[in-house]
């Protein structure tokens, strides 16, 4: 028994009896309403995506990735592909916008409570041992006691792991971008298992690379984009305002959703807060780079000439390449840099940026000419 439901990434994915009655969870249904890339459909209109269809993409590319690493285990395929279901469900409204206000917690840490706690009971009513519970909590938020569950964990949280293979599909695909496309079959196709190491045969490498560099383009053009990043700071402005004014606590933050602060903010249309969110009053770019000194120069020069409310100051930085990752030539692994001239040249992504308050652009822009 099991339904089939439509997305536009996969045409269809398969849910079975167990997995529907995690997803028809209040828990879980909460993720319908955290938008999976926060205030950037602001910027591109159509990215209204959301974690809940994320988190089904990603426990569905988990099975299909167990299964291309050759695991046969029925009991602990359910477990990834739940694992893979569960690893957002501690996100916070607007996702990793205001991870900030979690505090020295992030949204693993409060995931890995939900699944230990309430879906952990969910779960062993549905026949999971408290072992099954624990593991699943390991392997989705990236704590595995040993290497074999180093490997099944990687199978979600990794490299080439379910979750950044269909966050960059579905991102590129509803913020109408083609960068995150790269041919995923064929990856899938040519995963392997050498040495304990998730691999990918040297047939797969230029669908690889394709990977990486989507990942490049979809960071410098859609998630660093320097709307979608000045929008950002404004988000984070609004809602320690409101938590300031006592309109809900830091510690029931997590629990809310998008709709929470948007019903707050269309009350309060004078708000100069709002209007910088909802009517593109936002703070404009008068500075962008790539050299963290010179970045640090022309900040103490306008601090030195504007007063500080009236400034904002961005630092955008990503690694594309976080672990080592390996290809297969017949017996013989080599990491990726060294089969790859593409990924060696691959530069870390780091943006610079200053923004100021729209009516003092052009003051501003004519101040740094003269430092030109």
């Amino acid at each position: 028994m099991f339904k089939d439901i439509s997305d536009p990434i996969y045409q269809f994915i398969r849910l079975y009896p167990k997995e529907l009655k995690v997803i028809d969870s209040f828990v879980f249904q909460r993720l319908r309403y955290v938008k999976q890339l926060g205030v950037a459909h602001m910027v591109f209109p159509s990215a209204q995506h959301t974690r809940f269809e994320h988190s089904l993409g990603v426990m569905n590319l988990a099975g299909e990735i167990y299964a291309s690493l050759g695991y046969k285990d029925q009991r602990l395929f359910e477990i990834v592909r739940l694992a893979g279901l569960l690893h957002d469900v501690g996100h916070p409204p607007f996702s990793h916008t205001t991870e900030v206000l979690l505090g020295d917690k992030s949204h693993e840490h409060i995931g890995k409570e939900l699944v230990l706690g309430e879906v952990g009971d969910e779960l062993k009513s549905l026949g999971f041992s408290q072992e099954d519970v624990e593991l699943l909590a390991r392997l989705a938020f990236k704590e595995p006691k040993d290497e074999e569950e180093r490997s099944l964990s990687h199978i979600i949280t990794g490299e080439l792991g379910a979750d950044r293979m269909d966050y960059l599909r579905r991102d590129a695909y509803f913020c109408g971008t083609s960068y995150g496309f790269f041919d995923y079959g064929r990856i899938l196709n040519h995963l392997e298992r050498q040495d304990g190491r998730k691999c990918v045969n040297k047939s797969a490498l230029r669908a690889l690379e394709s990977f990486f560099l989507g990942r490049f383009f979809m960071y410098v053009q859609v998630y660093f984009h320097k709307v979608v990043r000045i929008l950002n700071i404004h988000l984070l402005e609004l809602i320690n305002s409101y938590i300031e004014r006592g309109l809900f606590s830091k510690e029931e933050f997590h629990k809310l959703t998008d709709a929470h602060f948007i019903a707050l903010a269309l009350k309060e249309r004078e708000n100069p807060l709002v209007r910088r969110l909802f009517l593109r009053e936002h703070f404009r770019e008068v500075y962008k780079g790539e050299d963290p000194k010179e970045f640090e120069q022309v900040k103490s020069y306008l601090l030195e000439r504007f007063d500080e409310k009236d400034l904002r100051f961005d630092i955008a930085e990503k690694n594309l390449i976080e672990e080592e990752f390996y290809i297969s030539y017949d017996t013989e692994l080599k990491e990726l840099r060294d089969a790859s001239q593409i990924m060696r040249n691959l530069p870390k992504v780091q943006i610079y940026r200053i923004y100021v308050e729209p009516r003092l652009k052009e003051h501003a822009l004519q101040h740094l000419k003269k430092t030109a």
